[in-house]
């Protein structure tokens, strides 16, 4: 008899109709400021290109389509007044690529040319962030992690002798370091390296800080796709949001704000009807996930999301005319 199977298509229709509409409908609020992602085939390609949303207006803008004197800019971080980026990719015109830290300033007109702070080197010079409040950048140094001053200055050098350090982020005290070691988050606390809870799943990466009191970070699931946690400085329990699943990876997140309504997120989440991986946004209070294209629907020229690979946002709350 097939009616069984009728049946359970019928269910599985209807779920999935359920699931579409959780992800592209219900209340907007009005978004401000700028976020920043990058997008490419693959990390060993070189192909990257950095792009920006006026989240009031959809505006986008292409950061480094004219930059003549480095390739392949991504993770970029904004400082904590909105007006110098931070990322990392490589020199052009070299025989071999390899990652170094940059800065770019917005001149009020667009973003200048590059500065390299830390090569070319021979060192792979990976993940920059800037403190939450003054110039200083942190990042990895083939596993150590950095400190230095905005114009490559003064560079401190917190971990070495320690197993290999990665994925560096100041927490909100702008003092306390986050960063990932060996499939777990630890937080560099006056000197001290303390393990923050792990909870079920595989390894752990990219803390980013939240507040005084937590963090995010993504653990790899005992599914093996990736989930967005929030942890808490205190060792207690990590909580999972909303958006997760099982069944695809959701990574990279970044707050909007403070982080108490809407999380930016990375998702392979086959509704976004792209291929790879997808810019997305979770509105904590009325547990709806948002296909960033559906919710800047007639107000953007053409799709943000595409066929390659959109990754690392970051969010400023300044704004750039253009």
């Amino acid at each position: 008899m097939k009616k069984p199977v009728v049946a359970v298509i019928a269910v599985s229709t209807i779920a999935l109709f359920t699931i579409l509409i959780a992800f592209t409908h219900g209340d907007k609020a009005s978004l401000s400021g700028t976020l920043i992602y990058h997008r490419y085939t693959d990390y060993q390609s070189w192909d990257a290109t950095m792009w920006s949303i006026d989240l009031a207006t959809g505006n986008q803008m292409q950061v480094n389509k004219d930059w003549r004197t480095m390739v392949s800019p991504i993770n970029a971080h904004f400082s904590a007044d909105g007006q110098t980026i931070t990322f990392m990719g490589s020199s052009a015109g070299l025989d071999e690529n390899e990652w170094d830290v940059f800065t770019a300033h917005w001149n009020g007109k667009l973003w200048e040319e590059p500065i390299n702070l830390t090569g070319p080197n021979g060192a792979r010079d990976e993940d920059p962030k800037f403190s939450p409040i003054d110039t200083t950048i942190i990042y990895k140094e083939d596993g150590v992690l950095v400190t230095m001053n905005i114009d490559g200055s003064d560079k401190t050098y917190l971990t070495r002798g320690e197993a290999e350090s990665s994925m560096p982020y100041f927490a909100a005290n702008g003092e306390d370091i986050l960063f990932e070691r060996q499939g777990d988050i630890y937080l560099l606390k006056k000197g001290k390296e303390i393990k923050m809870y792990a909870g079920e799943g595989q390894s752990s990466y990219y803390p980013i800080g939240l507040d005084q009191e937590t963090f995010l970070y993504t653990r790899v699931q005992n599914t093996r796709h990736d989930a967005i946690m929030k942890g808490n400085y205190d060792g207690s329990p990590s909580t999972s949001y909303f958006f997760n699943s099982p069944d695809w990876d959701t990574s990279d997140s970044y707050p909007y704000q403070d982080g108490s309504q809407y999380i930016f997120y990375v998702t392979g989440d086959y509704l976004i009807p792209h291929g790879g991986y997808n810019l997305a946004l979770g509105d904590l209070k009325t547990q709806t996930r948002w296909d960033i294209d559906k919710w800047f629907t007639g107000r953007i020229g053409g799709d943000i999301n595409t066929e390659f690979a959109e990754l690392g946002p970051a969010w400023t709350a300044a704004t750039f005319n253009y």
